[in-house]
């Protein structure tokens, strides 16, 4: 049951295409109630109607604290956007001084969206009770989060599974989509590279039979084979708008037993690590969800530690 005095969070997840936002007192609301999305703009009028539409949410009462899951690369420590970001325009955003200028005096919580979801989906979805958990989205780009033990990874920065390397598919003599790396998983399997290898085709609009999930099915089951091999992870969530495909994540699950080969004995049978790959359990509110839960912590703390492990408030 919500609190009356319970704070009034809002959050903010900002893709490269909409920014997502809304406002809430627990996880339970951010993941049920309504929210509303502007396009990704330029950043001055992005970031002046998101903070609008914060203030409109939250109507007489002020927001306590702010979450963003925002789209990357990004110093973690500062909460500014990277300056290898596509988003040419929001190279250098500071997101802690943007929204503290249009916001003032609130706790804010900054880590990317991939992070956030991880963390979201660590704690109350798919990854519930598991103590290592990684989350791959796999959308426009592919970005990936890893949690252990309830704390977010970072080490250098942020982990940027997208840009792992992954074989060729038999077969595939695609360039890749990627700008910094070509044939990395994001520029081989993403949504930008299914467009780019079909003339601007989405992945919508190819049938099931099209051989582009046999290629989505086998770049995938390599990159969470990775995971597996370098973090032991119990269980790898796939997200984003591709897993939608009907039928992908079944792929995904038959394709990586065959590329694992009995070799993960820790994995168990082959049954078992079938169900490694797992449909996100907080469909797609992760982003969202994840926000709250940087907000919170940063309540919590008085400080935005990127990766703290959580309270058990929210």
């Amino acid at each position: 049951m919500v609190q009356s005095d319970d704070p009034l969070i809002g959050v903010i997840e900002a893709g490269g295409t909409w920014v997502r936002v809304g406002v809430g007192r627990t996880w339970q609301q951010v993941r049920d109630a309504p929210h509303d999305a502007i396009a990704t703009g330029e950043p001055a009028e992005t970031l002046r109607a998101t903070c609008a539409l914060l203030r409109r949410l939250a109507g007489s009462e002020s927001l306590a604290g702010v979450g963003v899951a925002s789209f990357g690369p990004l110093d973690l420590a500062r909460g500014v956007i990277g300056p290898s970001t596509p988003k040419l325009a929001w190279r250098g955003v500071d997101w802690r001084a943007e929204l503290a200028s249009r916001l003032g005096d609130v706790a804010l919580g900054v880590d990317t969206d991939t992070d956030a979801a991880a963390l979201a989906e660590a704690r109350w979805g798919a990854g519930l009770g598991r103590s290592v958990v990684a989350y791959l989205t796999v959308g426009t780009g592919i970005g990936g989060g890893l949690v252990v033990d309830g704390r977010v990874v970072h080490g250098r920065g942020h982990p940027e599974m997208g840009h792992m390397r992954v074989p060729r598919e038999p077969g595939d003599h695609f360039a890749g989509s990627c700008e910094a790396h070509g044939d990395c998983l994001e520029g081989l399997a993403s949504g930008a590279a299914i467009a780019a290898r079909y003339a601007g085709a989405s992945a919508d609009s190819l049938g099931p039979a099209h051989r582009v999930w046999s290629l989505e099915a086998g770049y995938l089951a390599s990159a969470v084979s990775n995971v597996l091999s370098v973090a032991a992870a119990q269980v790898v969530i796939l997200g984003g708008g591709v897993m939608g495909a009907s039928g992908l994540l079944g792929r995904v699950r038959a394709t990586l037993v065959e590329r694992v080969h009995g070799y993960l004995d820790f994995a168990g049978s082959p049954g078992e690590l079938s169900e490694v790959p797992q449909a996100p359990g907080l469909k797609g509110r992760a982003g969202l969800v994840g926000a709250f839960a940087l907000a919170r912590a940063a309540l919590s703390d008085g400080v935005d530690e990127p990766g703290r492990t959580l309270g058990a408030g929210g």
